[in-house]
């Protein structure tokens, strides 16, 4: 997380429109910064401070880090990170996109990791080592979980098959378990570190090797057996905790993952995709660890143009369609959503399709 805030300033966007491909939205120009300005609150917490209109710029969406799926009503809870808001975006009769900035405050200080549960949205946030319950449908806050004591620059969250919040910090090597309601703090899960020995082993004794470090926490996932994926940006690991005992079962993805982040299980097939910041790829593997393909953008430029003609050219369409991926979340019928970390893209991605359509996506 530390290297895409460095990142997130170098790639630091002016205001400006949002752009759409052929296929995409409908979108009418206005001056969306003035409109900013004018409509967010300025109080310690603002709830659904908007009404819903059209369009959107880097005045709203800047470095979109996480996003969370309404399955009720369909719409995208997306998290701008350097903005510190949560912004709730529609579509209008499939062409036309409405947005709105729905919770801001100074208790959401560089919102991260998001999860829906029975009408509550679950929003980490990074500096001051809270997350935050709030109303789904008004935005209302509702309590504040955790402190710096169980928690270090929290990422990713997830609601367990136990009704139980779990949330991973960039900087602890395990997860930090909580009662969703209460905000009861329940203990570590998933630490893989060891104790230090009392005593300096023998000079002569051999090597063991050492357990595998859990370095920069991002992002967790339970598959459909209660198992927990949890991503390792600097490690460039999936970690698979038992979901139960909490034991580390193997780590996967090393050498194939380059910087991983979001992280998600399809509820269809129970696959779990992971985001690949550094090369700009979603890869997928099975709930196993088993790597299955890649799911959005290319292997490289060279296998692109190696495959040569259409194939190439499709090629080539589907790198552009996302760039420094971050968060990922799925729709109940397997479309998957992908957001665009230095770009500020989200897109879609259909099941059953390798293409991507650009829903929203500020550019300069």
């Amino acid at each position: 997380m530390a290297a895409l805030a460095a990142i997130a300033l170098a790639h630091a966007l002016t205001a400006a429109q949002v752009v759409v491909d052929e296929s995409g939205l409908i979108v009418p120009q206005f001056d969306s910064a003035a409109r900013f300005h004018e409509e967010v609150a300025r109080s310690r917490w603002s709830a659904s401070p908007m009404e819903y209109v059209d369009g959107a710029s880097s005045a709203v969406l800047r470095h979109p880090y996480t996003i969370a799926h309404a399955a009720e009503d369909g719409e995208l809870f997306v998290a701008s990170f350097t903005l510190n808001h949560v912004v709730r975006l529609r579509w209008i009769s499939g062409r036309r996109a409405q947005y709105k900035v729905f919770v801001k405050g100074r208790e959401l200080d560089g919102p991260v990791g998001m999860a829906l549960e029975s009408g509550e949205l679950f929003v980490a946030s990074f500096t001051n080592d809270v997350v935050l319950r709030v109303n789904a449908s008004d935005g209302a806050l509702l309590g504040r979980i955790g402190d710096e004591n169980t928690l270090d620059c929290p990422e990713g969250i997830a609601i367990g098959p136990d009704s139980r919040l779990y949330v991973a910090s960039f900087l602890l090597p395990h997860l930090s378990v909580f009662e969703r309601q209460s905000g009861a703090y329940l203990g570590k899960f998933g630490s893989i570190g060891v104790p230090r020995a009392l005593t300096e082993p023998s000079p002569w004794a051999p090597k063991m090797p050492g357990p595998p470090t859990l370095a920069g926490a991002e992002d967790l996932a339970f598959d459909l057996r209660g198992d927990v994926h949890v991503t390792a940006y600097y490690s460039s690991a999936i970690y698979k905790f038992n979901g139960t005992s909490g034991a580390l079962e193997y780590t996967y993805g090393k050498g194939l993952v380059h910087g991983p982040v979001g992280c998600a299980c399809d509820p269809q097939s129970g696959d779990i995709f992971v985001s690949s910041y550094r090369d700009s790829k979603v890869l997928r593997f099975t709930s196993d660890g088993q790597f299955v393909g890649v799911a959005a953008g290319v292997e490289s430029e060279h296998d692109a143009a190696r495959a040569g003609g259409a194939t190439a050219a499709r090629g080539s369409r589907r790198a552009r369609t996302i760039s420094s991926p971050s968060g990922l979340a799925f729709a109940d019928d397997g479309t998957l959503w992908v957001a665009s970390y230095a770009t500020g893209a989200v897109t879609r991605f259909n099941s059953s399709f390798g293409g991507g359509r650009t829903f929203w996506r500020v550019t300069d």
